[in-house]
């Protein structure tokens, strides 16, 4: 056994790669409060479940509109005195024209979603006051410039529909 490969009961061998992806999942899947669900690495088969369209079918759209790509919702902890006091929740999508670009964004999605949690947990932590209103400029700004760094190219607009503050 190579020291990058470990052979797990039940998944046969994993490269420290794909261990880090499961990982990540899982983790997600616990901060999301299960919105994520870990799933094993994709096989070589390249068949795709039929659990895709069910899914993008659950999502409700702000639009009818066939350039607009929604996204689940996105949240971030909120902390004040080193005690939870809420979750930042975003409801969002993509306006997204050129065809090509939007099904780029498609597939990047899990990638998006890492760069949104992220830009979002760090508004979170170093621009939020706990009590005081989201600054919805500041956060379309920061999931923009996310937006285009992770398609590494501009095209793809950032729409925010809702920001809540859920109290604890």
């Amino acid at each position: 056994m190579d020291a990058r490969t470990v052979n797990l009961p039940g998944r046969g061998r994993l490269t420290v790669m794909m261990i880090k992806q499961l990982v990540l999942a899982a983790l997600s899947a616990t901060l999301l409060g299960g919105v994520a669900h870990a799933a094993p690495p994709p096989s070589d088969s390249g068949g795709h479940g039929a659990e895709a369209p069910a899914q993008n079918q659950r999502r409700r759209s702000l639009t009818s509109s066939t350039d607009f790509v929604p996204l689940a919702p996105l949240t971030a902890t909120l902390q004040a005195d080193y005690r939870l006091r809420g979750i930042l929740q975003i409801e969002a999508g993509l306006e997204i024209p050129d065809s090509r670009l939007r099904a780029r964004a498609e597939t990047m999605m899990p990638r998006l979603r890492n760069a949104y949690v992220t830009q979002l947990s760090i508004y979170a932590g170093a621009n939020y006051r706990y009590g005081e209103l989201p600054d919805a400029d500041r956060i379309s700004t920061m999931l923009q410039r996310a937006t285009d760094d992770v398609l590494g190219q501009e095209g793809a607009r950032v729409l925010i529909g809702m920001i809540v503050i859920h109290d604890r």
